[in-house]
């Protein structure tokens, strides 16, 4: 089942909250969802787990101990549950389908670790093809066990990154209406192209969007019309996501809501559950088959 992620170049156009938003949302309607962190900043785990749950799971239970272990000669799908959460989310104290991957501070020394790894190998390529093996069985995995996998990335794309692509089917570009979101968009097209990433765009998605912005409604215009300076996005979802005081205020840690409409409102909740409905669409397209 597909793996999404959220990633752009350009960092506070929404990733993080959105892609929690959705997570929350997908498993709300029953569907079993894992939110993988890429993150260093562990902002989507932390909002997911809790400060004090996150924490325990420094103990060797994170995206990055997994990574580590997939490095091992002796790693098996079968260990990923370890490092895996499972009844996430604050709204009526967890939701039952909804799963975390969290993210490490750690996750910076990978790097390290895959360099010490190859030198058990004779030549890179030997190491590589290995290690493609070790992620073509966790897609595997993630396929059989979960409906929906949302990857939440930082605004670079560091080597963690660079293996949530290899495992990706599809991913969204959330972005603020704006000159420089929207050339940070740009970018990361252009930095996948160079990287010879196959992996196709869900979906441009227009966040923190303000209606009194005039820059905002043109650069909604432009895009839908082609024209512009940013034609050549993504074609967007019909869903923006507005700049509103109720969506930041749900990342409150003391929040207890009992539902995701008494966690977003009534009204952000409809707008999350319509973006959904076009994330789960446009999935199942042909195009992206």
């Amino acid at each position: 089942m597909p793996v999404i992620l959220f990633i752009n170049l350009k960092g506070g156009v929404a990733k993080t909250t959105n892609a929690v938003a959705v997570a929350e949302c997908l498993a709300d309607n029953g569907h079993r969802t894992l939110v993988i962190d890429a993150d260093h900043q562990c902002m989507s785990s932390e909002l997911l787990l809790g400060e004090e749950r996150l924490l325990r799971c420094e103990r060797k239970k994170t995206f990055h101990d997994l990574l580590i272990a997939m490095l091992d000669d002796e790693f098996t799908p079968d260990q990923v549950p370890h490092y895996i959460q499972t009844n996430c989310s604050n709204i009526g104290g967890g939701i039952e389908t909804l799963s975390v991957l969290p993210c490490s501070i750690r996750i910076d020394d990978f790097q390290t670790n895959v360099a010490k790894a190859r030198r058990g190998y004779h030549t890179n390529e030997e190491f590589q093809a290995t290690f493609k093996k070790r992620k073509n069985a966790l897609q595997r995995w993630l396929a059989t066990n979960y409906d929906y996998t949302i990857i939440d990335c930082p605004p670079s794309i560091p080597i963690q990154v660079r293996v949530c692509l290899s495992l990706g089917d599809s991913y969204v570009l959330p972005s603020v209406p704006d000159r420089l979101s929207a050339r940070g968009s740009l970018w990361l097209l252009d930095r996948l192209r160079r990287m010879n990433m196959k992996i196709p765009a869900l979906g441009t998605l227009w966040s923190l969007y303000r209606s009194q912005n005039a820059m905002h409604k043109r650069v909604i215009q432009d895009v839908a019309e082609g024209t512009g300076p940013f034609r050549t996005l993504p074609r967007p979802f019909e869903t923006i996501i507005p700049n509103a005081a109720k969506i930041a205020e749900a990342t409150e840690p003391d929040l207890q809501p009992h539902s995701f409409n008494a966690k977003y409102t009534s009204q952000f909740g409809k707008c999350f559950r319509a973006l959904c409905r076009e994330i789960v669409d446009r999935s199942d397209s042909s195009v992206l088959k």
